[in-house]
């Protein structure tokens, strides 16, 4: 049995001696063909090339593995992302390159005049002051943009439309319609505000204008700069005439620059870090006609308590200065601000004078609740949720506030027996923050003139009540 095996191995081996001839290099296996036709077939391959196709076919899958990692890395990059936070709806691509945000605020006020209020023009009235959709957008990481149209007030009016380059955070650029860098509540957010309408230095300053303006954080943020060219506008309002458009009544314009220090920034003096001071200025000739004053300064129903003449135009010089600071430490916040306006006017008779109107506030607040006070708002630290014994936040606020009108404008320039030379007002408020740009405001605003009544008497004292409810996301 043991011989049957063996012969059996021995045919085996010798056959495939035979066929493969040897352990060798392998040889060709050619058809039986005549020789002028001889075909030949590669015969098996050699253990060190099979190895090599081996380690080939790895590399292989190895690089596919890789460019498969790749194609899903850049996949994700290019992916968007869609969220929400307490600064609105957003919409951006992975690497924050490309960003779409929706945000935006609505405003329900109510204004309540009582007393020897008699003025033709102030009604009792609730309003929606502003409701204010905002887009903002980033395109290509370096290229901004805002729009924010307003449909308050049963108007239909564009506030912010501009397009911004923001490359180096020393040197930015703006370009559209925005807020001119003059007074420092006006700055401020309609949002944040401490009082439901801004202060009697609104009737010196502009609103909105259509411009450019170059700005920066210098010296690690612990000095701001404003420089921009703009059409200029009438005080208080964004146009240069009867309409909103904003267009320029002539070829000149007006020059702004404002600078703005923060010199305790990231110090250990913790009682000193949010002290804010600074100044703005602008130059211009203007031609248009002079705006009236008037208390509250913003809004719909106001007591004017100033009227220029019938044919007072402005036909010069304009320029304004103002210096101002916010301070906070803790729950207490403190806005001040001064503005001087000085304007060449002529009236209809040919009389020309440069006047000088000034008008200045300072308005205090404290969080009872303990919250930071910040010019950004009090952000609430436990939003309403009476579920969870959560209430907001609460601040009081108050505010003095002066207009002083140049002597020089009576007579000629407006009627004694009509408009007052000096406005004093004090306003008393309540702010219910239920979470961040959420609040119920409560303002109770007095104010008393000097002149403007015939006789040489008093231009009738204000005494008004006023409410907002306001949501913002």
């Amino acid at each position: 049995m043991r011989t049957v095996r063996w012969l059996v191995f021995t045919g085996l081996f010798v056959m495939v001696v035979g066929e493969t001839g040897g352990l060798g290099a392998a040889e060709p296996l050619c058809l039986n063909e005549p020789k002028e036709d001889l075909q030949c077939m590669p015969g098996p391959k050699t253990l060190e090339e099979r190895l090599e196709t081996l380690e080939q076919k790895q590399r292989d899958s190895d690089r596919l593995r890789e460019l498969d990692q790749q194609r899903e890395d850049r996949l994700a990059k290019e992916a968007l992302v869609v969220g929400a936070d307490q600064n609105g709806v957003f919409l951006r691509s992975a690497n924050r390159a490309f960003e779409l945000r929706f945000a935006g605020y609505a405003q329900v006020d109510g204004r309540f005049f009582f007393g020897d209020t008699t003025q033709s023009n102030v009604t009792n009235t609730f309003e929606v002051r502003r409701f204010r959709p905002i887009l903002r957008g980033t395109l290509y990481r370096y290229i901004s943009f805002k729009l924010m149209p307003d449909f308050g007030q049963g108007q239909v009016r564009l506030m912010d439309g501009y397009i911004g380059f923001d490359y180096w955070p020393a040197l930015r650029l703006r370009a559209g319609k925005f807020k001119p860098p003059v007074s420092l509540e006006r700055l401020q957010s309609s949002a944040d505000t401490m009082f439901i309408e801004r202060g009697l230095t609104e009737n010196l300053v502009p609103n909105r204008d259509i411009g450019v303006q170059l700005y920066g954080d210098l010296i690690e943020a612990h000095l701001a700069y404003q420089v921009g060219v703009f059409n200029g506008v009438r005080d208080d309002t964004s146009s240069t005439g009867g309409s909103i458009t904003g267009f320029d009544s002539n070829n000149d314009k007006d020059y702004m620059v404002r600078l703005f220090a923060k010199p305790f920034l990231g110090t250990d003096v913790e009682w000193l870090q949010e002290l804010q001071a600074g100044v703005s200025g602008t130059w211009g000739r203007d031609n248009f006609t002079p705006s009236n004053f008037r208390t509250p300064a913003t809004g719909s129903d106001s007591i004017t308590f100033f009227l220029y003449r019938g044919g007072v135009r402005a036909s010069g010089v304009r320029y304004r200065i103002s210096p101002q600071a916010y301070y906070a430490w803790g729950p207490l916040g403190v806005l001040g601000e001064y503005v001087l306006n000085a304007q060449d006017l002529r009236t209809s008779g040919g009389t020309e004078k440069r006047l000088t109107n000034r008008a200045w506030q300072v308005a205090v607040s404290y969080v009872l609740t303990g919250e930071r006070a910040s010019f950004n708002g009090v952000q609430p630290r436990r939003p309403f949720n009476p579920a969870q014994g959560a209430w907001g936040a609460v601040e009081i606020a108050a505010r003095y506030q002066e207009l002083l009108v140049d002597r020089k404008a009576f007579p000629e320039f407006a009627d004694s027996a009509t408009s007052a030379r000096k406005a004093r007002v004090w306003t008393v408020g309540i702010n219910w923050h239920l979470a961040r740009r959420i609040k119920i405001m409560l303002n109770f605003e007095h104010g008393v003139f000097d002149g403007g009544a015939p006789n040489n008497k008093n231009f009738e004292q204000e005494n008004a009540l006023l409410t907002r409810f306001q949501v913002g996301w």
